[in-house]
């Protein structure tokens, strides 16, 4: 009985273990290249941006270290220019081993991928990362973990550490719970996604500051219909969700503030 093609185990493109690799490169024809580095156990993209990068993002890469090869060819047996790839749109460099990329195939849209002297034919779920915007690989994460907030400067007041109590600089009518709150929102905020930074018409600020003396600076780039926090510095922003403003933002207790306009 012939062997079922399904349960066949495809030889793996590599044996490079994805532990090993330190460095990324990202050569994109007509677009910036990109660049990363581990540090430690943490990855940052260092060009064109310079940010903590997105887990998630750095291993979709890696992966192809361990991609099935549906097939293989050999270069000087065929017209290298019929795969796209004399002059590849994508080479992905994983340490100084060097992945081009070319088409794909008509029938069951595989793509071409030229490494270590063969063409392979492997799944295409990588491509369209490696040609999108840098922001895509940013950490979602708006604050690093290892931020012990002190105080946020608002654009309007400030609120931070006095002792063990959270306080503000101006008074204002909110509980000290609530500004407990705030700052756990705000060492755990996630975003939904992240872009690049669009400069707003005026630039509201806040700064997170942490007792072992880190600032990070943040535009206010939209509140409505979401909040969008942009690091100029790096050049992306945060898009968070639809709830967020009212936990990462500074605002008094509606039926106080209601009371005062009517005074």
């Amino acid at each position: 009985m012939p062997e079922d093609k399904a349960n066949q185990v495809r030889p793996r493109l590599t044996t490079i273990e994805q532990e090993d690799i330190v460095k990324i490169e990202v050569l994109r024809k007509n677009l910036d290249n990109f660049e990363f580095s581990k540090q430690g156990e943490a990855w940052y993209m260092l060009s064109p941006l310079k940010f903590l990068a997105n887990n998630s993002r750095i291993n979709a890469m890696l992966h192809l270290l361990k991609a099935e090869s549906h097939g293989k060819l050999n270069p000087d047996e065929v017209d290298l220019a019929r795969f796209h790839l004399i002059d590849p749109i994508i080479t992905l460099k994983l340490d100084d081993h060097v992945f081009q990329f070319g088409n794909t195939d008509a029938i069951d849209q595989r793509r071409y991928v030229l490494f270590d002297g063969k063409i392979h034919l492997v799944n295409d779920s990588l491509y369209a990362q490696l040609t999108t915007n840098a922001a895509f690989f940013a950490d979602p994460k708006i604050l690093p973990l290892d931020v012990d907030i002190n105080a946020i400067q608002f654009p309007d007041n400030k609120i931070e550490l006095i002792g063990d109590d959270w306080q503000t600089r101006k008074l204002m009518d909110i509980k000290p719970e609530q500004l407990k709150r705030i700052v756990f929102a705000w060492k755990n905020a996630v975003a939904i996604s992240v872009s690049k930074y669009e400069t707003p018409e005026t630039e509201l600020p806040i700064v997170v500051s942490s007792s072992s003396g880190i600032t990070i600076r943040f535009i206010v780039v939209s509140t409505e219909p979401h909040l969008i926090l942009g690091r100029k510095d790096v050049g992306i922003q945060y898009h968070l969700g639809s709830d967020e403003a009212d936990k990462l933002l500074l605002k008094e207790n509606t039926a106080t503030t209601m009371e005062k306009q009517q005074q």
